[in-house]
This record gives C-alpha cells, sequence and structure tokens, in this order.
C-alpha cells in the first residue's frame, strides 16, 4: 500500500505533455508558487497557481499592504490561458478591502470594501523550475477602467 501511495504522488508531480490539436507543450510541475510587483494584487503580492492542463490554469494572488496605520488587503483569483509560444493571457476578478485609521480620538475610521475584475495579455520566460512573466491589459470596476502593467517572478516547486 506504501509502494501505491509514492507511485501516485511521483506521478502527481512528474512531467506530461499535451498532444492536442498537433502541438506539444510541456507542463514539467502544475504548482506555480510566485511573488509579482504592480500586478493584480495591487503594488506587490504573493499568487500561487496550478496548471489544469498544458493550456490552462487556475491561480489567486493576494497582498496586504499597511502605511501609517491604514491598511488594504486584495485577492484576485484568475484563469490563465497559454496562447502559444511565449504568450498568455489572463482573465480575473478583483476583491479590496481598506479601512483608514481615524486620525482623531472618538472615530473608528473608516472601511470599504469593493470587486472588479481584469484582463491580461503576457509573455513568459520559462528556464528549468523558474518563471518570469510580464503583462499588461486592463483593470476596471468602481473607480472606471484603467491600464494595468506587471512582472512576476516565481518557481514550480
Amino acid at each position: 500500500m506504501r509502494a501505491l501511495v509514492v507511485a501516485i504522488a511521483l506521478w502527481s508531480t512528474s512531467a506530461r505533455a499535451d498532444e492536442r490539436e498537433g502541438v506539444r507543450a510541456e507542463v514539467t510541475r502544475h504548482h506555480l508558487l510566485y511573488v509579482e510587483a504592480l500586478g493584480k494584487a495591487g503594488p506587490y503580492g504573493i499568487g500561487y497557481e496550478y496548471a489544469i492542463t498544458a493550456r490552462l490554469g487556475l491561480g489567486t494572488a493576494a497582498s496586504y499592504l499597511r502605511a501609517g496605520g491604514d491598511e488594504t488587503w486584495t485577492a484576485s483569483p484568475y484563469v490563465h490561458a497559454w496562447l502559444g509560444g511565449p504568450m498568455f493571457c489572463e482573465l480575473g476578478a478583483i476583491f479590496a478591502h481598506s479601512h483608514i485609521a481615524s486620525p482623531v480620538m472618538g472615530w473608528g475610521g473608516a472601511s470599504d470594501s469593493g470587486g472588479g475584475g481584469f484582463a491580461t495579455l503576457g509573455w513568459q520566460y520559462v528556464r528549468g523550475v523558474f518563471v518570469v512573466r510580464a503583462s499588461g491589459g486592463v483593470a476596471f470596476g468602481e473607480g472606471g477602467l484603467g491600464p494595468m502593467l506587471g512582472i512576476a517572478v516565481g518557481a514550480r516547486p
């Protein structure tokens, strides 16, 4: 029984190839852990992505920022789609919560939550287990529509 569990664990992290439509795309590992700057989670964030197939993955990025007593939490679940070559696109949601600290006694401050979405087109470089991604797109929500740029560096453990 122990040998079966070990075999399943090794098989689940081994290399796979998807040979649909005459295109070969390899997924060497299914999990991606990364840090990002100016991406879907705000000024900086950490993220996790799981490759469902060689062309499609699900992920989330999150961040927490505290500056001068003010706090902002951000979470961004998304779908990652490989377009071929080094190109990819992502489509997802952005959920944010902020709390502004009170500058005076007797007032608890103010809190607000909101949501929006984003769509990006990007480029990625993969070398071994390391991944570098750069992307640009649009973010939309209560505040309207705006540009979005980001860079992420991660590894597939």
